[in-house]
């Protein structure tokens, strides 16, 4: 909101001083317009990464599949020839089996399925039972919990305890409720000053009254929602000369930063929501610091990452053909794991 004007001492009447608590109430506004912000950004990013995603990086990642399927059949056919030590052989089934587990978390496959049963001689999905299990044994059947349903857990859990040993509601329930319903009252009230100032039927011109008409239908949505700071903004917006807190006082105030802390909260769980949306619908790493301004730099430099990941399995299945690069990579891969 914009701050307001004090004249100067001596000239004008004196400001009316603020409410308590107002500074605390344009800290929410501003947060809560920097929410709504995150939210224009990310559903801007989504066109023009969607068609950059689609257009460069599908095709890659599809080229590299077809390349890793390839390197497994060019190892699947080493196994029947002749120079390789068993230790060697060991080695290339180990690699197999582990390239094949690798692709079929990508995707199923049934040919890759038979692959990886054939070398590491147990079925795709004992693995995937015996990993879970290790997993669960280290950390937890649930340490990746996604935050929001914590929080609606939480929630869930809150309210089953919301109730006295008696059955009836607990003294802080009450008082949330009470509060509830006080901001609501605020809501209501503040909704009716403004449609009875914005009713089209009494507005004679008929540019105001196409005007006033889409005022009170962001009024109306606002009500609908809960929502205050519309309100309130359109309130200004109707007589931006008396200020942002004329005529009201500090329980006002107060009832509204709390309603503002609701709308405030709710907004900001969106945003996360929205980012984890994004994150997942587009296989973007979760510790990847990704904002809607850095997003598309981030979708450049992986496009490059799948070109030279492309580039080199290309060339390195071109150089398995000889029989000594194979025992050379071989060495490597072993030395890798130790």
């Amino acid at each position: 909101m914009p701050e307001l004007q004090i004249p100067l001492a001596g000239f004008g009447p004196e400001p009316r001083p603020l409410p308590k608590g107002h500074k605390a109430f344009e800290r929410l506004v501003g947060k809560i317009e920097e929410a709504r912000r995150a939210l224009d950004a990310w559903a801007a990013l989504l066109t023009p990464y969607q068609a950059q995603y689609t257009r460069d990086l599908v095709p890659l990642h599809a080229a590299a599949r077809a390349l890793r399927v390839r390197f497994l059949g060019r190892l699947d056919r080493a196994m029947l020839e002749k120079g390789l030590t068993r230790t060697e052989r060991r080695d290339v089934a180990v690699a197999i089996a582990e390239m094949a587990a690798a692709l079929l978390a990508e995707g199923d496959d049934e040919e890759l399925r038979a692959l990886y049963q054939r070398y590491a001689e147990e079925d795709y999905e004992d693995r995937v039972s015996r990993v879970q299990a290790a997993f669960e044994e280290g950390y937890g059947k649930d340490p990746g919990r996604d935050p929001l349903e914590a929080m609606f857990g939480q929630d869930a859990h809150e309210s089953a305890g919301t109730e006295g040993e008696d059955g009836r509601p607990s003294k802080a329930h009450r008082k949330a409720a009470s509060e509830q319903a006080r901001i609501r009252q605020s809501i209501r009230t503040l909704y009716r000053k403004l449609a009875s100032a914005l009713h089209p039927d009494r507005e004679a011109d008929p540019a105001r009254r196409d005007h006033k008409t889409a005022l009170m239908q962001k009024a109306n949505r606002a009500y609908a929602n809960d929502e205050l700071l519309p309100l309130l903004e359109l309130r200004r917006e109707l007589d931006p000369a008396q200020g942002a807190w004329v005529g009201e006082d500090e329980e006002a105030v107060k009832l509204y930063t709390q309603a503002l802390k609701r709308e405030c909260a709710a907004l900001e769980a969106e945003v996360r929501r929205t980012e984890e949306d994004f994150r997942m619908r587009f296989g973007v790493d979760p510790l990847a610091p990704l904002t809607p301004g850095n997003a598309l730099r981030l979708l450049a430099a992986e496009i490059k990452e799948a070109r030279a990941l492309a580039a080199d399995l290309k060339e390195e299945l071109a150089c398995l053909e000889d029989g000594a690069y194979l025992k050379r990579w071989l060495r490597a891969v072993r030395d890798e794991s130790f």
